[in-house]
């Protein structure tokens, strides 16, 4: 096999095509981190209960990332071995061929696309909604501080990704501390007119009160965005030390702070009984500002409240630059190849990260004109996306589980190569038998058909990715041919020929 990179990625290319950076761990946990917006779900958590299981969230958020920590190690042991960054893209290729690795990159892609744009829509009407409740003399529309937004994402995803990195550091580390500070004064204080108690909520008549399996859907959803640790890859300071240490760390904190978050928060409504205070607010997502209101003060929740919006300003930023890397990637195969261009300065994926910006605005639009109110789009949106990645997760477990049946020679060890992925399959596969049953609760459709169209959505991205590979490979055979080493991304020795270094080589007819 030829360890020289294709020519589009030599000198006589106008523009460099590989994306460079100095991520630490840290670095890159917060982007992870961010894309799930922590003060956002502490804030939505309420509807989640009353959806599921109650007060018993606390040990859904705990079994949710649990789950994905056991799926952490096949994913960071495929990640060591498959050093591109495509992440569940590149995966799911090594495994099951070049087909399906495109409609899996497609599904991701328009996946987070969407999570972007219900999130875009709700940072427009949250802006709006605290910004009247400040009488701020700014009369701006919601979708006005939408298109602002969408300019900030774009202006910033324009600069090398360190930028992005210290702007998501800032916000996240607010907003962490203004849901701590919350927990804290509850606890210094005694929690509520019951006490405080450590037990209550976890348990058994509390945890399996109303419905656990959607509550560790939801538990799971704390933790999604982490594989944004490999899309990151090639910006990384040292990435077969820093993508493996971010997966866990992003994981194990993400677990640590939601179960922590919520359990003291209930502490100051009476543990169980937080349910009864939920039930009697006309808006269930107050609860925090409650919270805040009581045990410290209504200055402190208004700082809350500005939070909440740079929190979700961070979200729609960390998916802004896991969508753009998936554009950048794809384009070094089967979409335009000028997405797979690099600043010559900035080193970012600068057309890539413009045409995500395209591609959200049409998004937005698509929202504003929808013949129906802005709020049920916006939970088609996250129906859609959230159920994209579950799939997303479910046939990356089995295509690691695969590749190391397929190569036994380069996996670690029992446990990363096959009960890691196989444990986590088994989960991830209840949790989608979940989503479908459940779909309305993603959905808040009573619409039969309405929930089957945005079921089928995922799919039809899969199947739309698997056709423009074939296509591909019969216009485009040489770069359709060069798909599975992309060595245009790395470097001129491709993952394939370093594993050959002391390892057996892969079968390259395994990726057709």
């Amino acid at each position: 096999m030829s360890t020289t990179a294709p020519s589009m990625a030599t000198s006589s290319s106008p523009t460099p095509q590989r994306l460079e950076g100095k991520l630490g761990v840290m670095s890159i946990v917060f982007m992870v981190v961010a894309a799930a917006a922590p003060l956002t779900i502490i804030v939505s958590t309420p509807l989640n209960m009353l959806a599921s299981n109650g007060a018993g969230i606390s040990f859904a958020y705990f079994v949710g990332p649990l789950i994905l920590l056991v799926f952490a190690a096949g994913y960071a042991s495929m990640s060591m071995r498959i050093e591109k960054a495509g992440a569940f893209y590149s995966y799911v290729m090594a495994a099951f061929g070049r087909p399906a690795g495109v409609g899996a990159g497609f599904m991701a892609l328009f996946g987070y696309l969407l999570f972007q744009a219900f999130v875009f829509a709700l940072l427009g009407v949250t802006t709006n909604g605290m910004l009247a409740g400040f009488d701020s003399p700014f009369n701006l529309e919601w979708w006005g501080w939408t298109v602002i937004s969408l300019a900030l994402v774009a202006f910033l995803g324009y600069f090398n990704i360190d930028l992005s990195a210290k702007v998501l550091a800032v916000a996240l580390i607010l907003e962490v501390l203004a849901v701590l500070v919350i927990d804290f004064a509850i606890l210094l204080q005694g929690g509520g007119v019951e006490g405080i108690s450590f037990t209550s909520i976890f348990a058994p008549e509390v945890v399996t009160g109303g419905s656990l399996p959607l509550a560790i859907m939801f538990g799971l959803s704390v933790g999604l965005g982490f594989e944004a640790t490999a899309i990151f890859r090639d910006e990384a300071r040292d990435p077969r030390r820093t993508i493996p240490r971010a997966i866990y760390v992003s994981i194990g904190s993400a677990l640590v702070f939601y179960v922590f978050a919520t359990w003291a928060l209930f502490q100051g409504f009476g543990g169980p009984a937080v349910m009864d205070t939920i039930a009697s607010l006309d808006d269930p997502t107050a609860l925090l500002f409650i919270a805040s209101d009581t045990f410290i003060g209504p200055v402190f929740t208004h700082i809350v409240s500005v939070l909440a919006v740079t929190s979700m300003f961070a979200c729609v930023l960390s998916y802004h630059n896991i969508a753009a890397r998936y554009l950048h990637s794809l384009g070094h195969t089967v979409l335009p190849k000028p997405l797979s261009a690099v600043h010559p300065k900035h080193r970012s994926p600068f057309v890539a990260s413009f045409t995500a910006s395209i591609i959200s605005a049409l998004l937005f639009v698509a929202v504003l004109v929808a013949p129906t109110d802005i709020f049920t789009v916006m939970q088609w949106c996250i129906a859609i996306g959230t159920f994209a990645i579950l799939l997303l997760l479910l046939l990356t477990a089995a295509a690691i589980f695969t590749f190391f049946r397929k190569h036994p020679e380069l996996r670690e060890g029992r446990w990363s190569g096959t009960l890691s992925p196989l444990l986590s399959g088994v989960a991830f596969l209840f949790i989608v038998v979940t989503a479908l049953m459940n779909f309305g609760a993603l959905s808040a459709s009573g619409d039969p058909l309405v929930n089957i169209a945005l079921q089928a959505v995922p799919f039809l991205l899969f199947v739309i990715g698997i056709v423009v590979a074939l296509i591909s490979r019969r216009r485009h055979p040489e770069r359709y041919e060069h798909m599975h080493e992309q060595t245009s991304i790395t470097s001129p020795v491709t993952t394939v020929d370093r594993a050959s270094v002391d390892q057996p080589a892969i079968n390259q007819e395994d990726a057709r």
